[in-house]
């Protein structure tokens, strides 16, 4: 079995698709058809999309996550939507999940110092604590978008203390960047602007929608009812598809990938979040009397009681707003909003999870998802630089120790190092290799060694191996300086190598280029018999 970690491409302008990516576009027509025909809790997918103002007479393909500044991985989940829309003649659609909060989701930057060292900057996109403070407990929703001067700031220290390359591909975004923030005042708009930048780029184009607004239109009233309204079988055909896609994975972690819902005293834990006026989330708690479906926010005042006869405008004037957890989010998504979902490689394991829950609960196939993720370095000629000296670096320490001991082996194995250590070391090996007088002492060196076999030789033998090993050293100090200098650069280098294959960094650190490059390769992807990682 593959666990979710092992699907994340590993290689520089990699992809991973699941399924393969020709098979999509079947998937998607098939899902298509059950969709214009079934029902899910009386309500009709093509009449949610009419309610919602998405398009009915053509397939929809959706793709979803937070606001965040996207990275080549999460940007192949559009441009896979894209593709597959064009191949279906349907329209590719963004959720914008701005009910998370940002301190789920970090910002970085690589920082490298003259001295090698080297780290992630986490960015700070406000200037003042009283923001500052809000962005760790308000959704995306409720955020102002980043302050000016502290992404002039962000993008003046990137000019000083970032590698080469990312030092000149943020000037590529710099300026629109800032006129993009004088003309939106929310963190939304602002991450639609860098998405509909990025879609300028690469010539695509989809619709965008959000998802706070979505939680708060009439199918999802009915579709929070229909949960309420069900809640013992709900909770345990939830709960049961957890312990079955644990046990598929043998996770022993009961918070992977999401936590049991609990029942106590007669109260179930919802996967929803309760939302109070002050933009605060918490988990939220139900039960049902006979009459009436009661409220609590877990560990707040007071409980909200609502009317079973009149459930659904009850929901829609509570003085709190009910937002979806990860699986009913999707689940939402999938049975009305669109004919084909696009995840990440995180999103796909919550998906599992979701298709147990809907086949144990409606007793129907669940539709068809995609997966799609890519991997893509800011620095790829320094990685692979890197890569070079960490790959050679157990060698170079076999070397080094068998030198010490034995010198001669640069003369009488020149043929495994050439082909064991990287290039750059050989100038030193062979300009010792050239000496006359080295290759004598250790030619000379053999004959003694066979000397230590007759006792009578044994100590002139021993007194003169010493001797020849002190001089071959002595001749040969640049050799080890050489592999010492490598065992150092591999030190140095191990914390580089983390720092630049971090594959998440914001797309203002990347050439423009790539993404263009990332639409080509997808759209070959998905005309090949099978996939190929770039």
């Amino acid at each position: 079995m593959t666990s979710p970690d092992d699907k994340i491409p590993k290689n520089h302008g990699e992809f991973y698709f699941e399924p393969r990516l020709p098979q999509w576009k079947e998937e998607a027509l098939r899902n298509r058809e059950r969709l214009v025909k079934e029902t899910f809790w009386g309500l009709s997918p093509l009449k949610v999309r009419a309610a919602l103002k998405l398009p009915t007479n053509q397939p929809l393909i959706l793709s979803g996550h937070q606001p965040v500044f996207f990275h080549p991985g999460l940007w192949a989940k559009c441009l896979a939507a894209g593709t597959l829309a064009e191949a279906v003649q349907g329209t590719a659609c963004h959720k914008v999940t701005d009910t998370a909060l940002a301190p789920e989701f970090l910002h970085y930057v690589p920082e490298v110092e003259e001295n090698g060292r080297a780290r992630r900057k986490q960015l700070d996109f406000f200037s003042t604590k009283d923001v500052r403070d809000q962005a760790k407990t308000n959704p995306y929703v409720y955020l102002p978008a980043p302050h000016f001067n502290a992404l002039e700031k962000i993008f003046s220290d990137m000019q000083v203390y970032c590698p080469a390359p990312v030092k000149k591909n943020v000037k590529a975004y710099e300026d629109k960047l800032y006129k993009g923030l004088k003309a939106n005042a929310g963190w939304n708009d602002f991450h639609l602007f860098t998405l509909k930048m990025l879609d300028e780029l690469c010539g695509t184009r989809r619709l965008y929608f959000t998802a706070g607004k979505t939680w708060s239109t009439e199918p999802f009233y009915h579709f929070t009812a229909q949960w309420l309204l069900n809640l013992p079988e709900l909770n345990d055909c939830y709960n049961q598809a957890l312990k079955e896609y644990r046990e598929k994975y043998k996770i022993t972690h009961d918070l992977t990938p999401v936590p049991n819902l609990k029942f106590e005293d007669w109260w179930f834990e919802i996967p929803f979040w309760g939302v109070t006026k002050y933009h605060q989330r918490h988990s939220i708690w139900a039960k049902n009397d006979g009459k009436h479906i009661i409220l609590k926010i877990k560990g707040g005042d007071g409980n909200y009681s609502l009317a079973l006869d009149n459930l659904e405008q009850e929901l829609g004037a509570l003085p709190l707003n009910l937002w979806p957890k990860a699986i009913p989010q999707t689940l939402f998504c999938r049975m009305y909003l669109c004919d084909f979902f696009i995840h990440g490689t995180g999103g796909g394991s919550y998906e599992e999870v979701g298709d147990l829950l809907f086949t144990k609960y409606f007793k129907l196939k669940p539709l068809a998802f995609g997966v799609v993720s890519a991997t893509y370095q800011v620095d790829p000629e320094e990685s692979r630089a890197i890569e070079v000296i960490l790959d050679h670096e157990e060698r170079i320490r076999w070397w080094q120790r068998a030198l010490e001991k034995n010198p001669e082996y640069l003369f009488t194995r020149a043929d495994a190092w050439r082909r064991e250590l990287p290039a750059f070391m050989h100038p030193s090996f062979k300009a010792c290799l050239q000496n006359e007088a080295l290759r004598k002492q250790a030619e000379g060196k053999s004959a003694w060694v066979e000397g230590l076999k007759d006792p009578a030789r044994r100590s002139d033998a021993s007194r003169k191996i010493k001797e020849t090993n002190a001089a071959l050293l002595d001749g040969c100090t640049e050799v080890l300086k050489v592999l010492e200098q490598g065992l150092l650069d591999a030190e140095k280098v191990k914390e580089m190598k983390d720092v630049l294959a971090f594959r998440e960094y914001p797309f203002f650190c990347y050439p423009p280029d790539i993404f263009v490059e990332m639409k080509e390769k997808i759209r070959e992807s998905a005309h090949q018999d099978q996939t190929v990682d770039a």
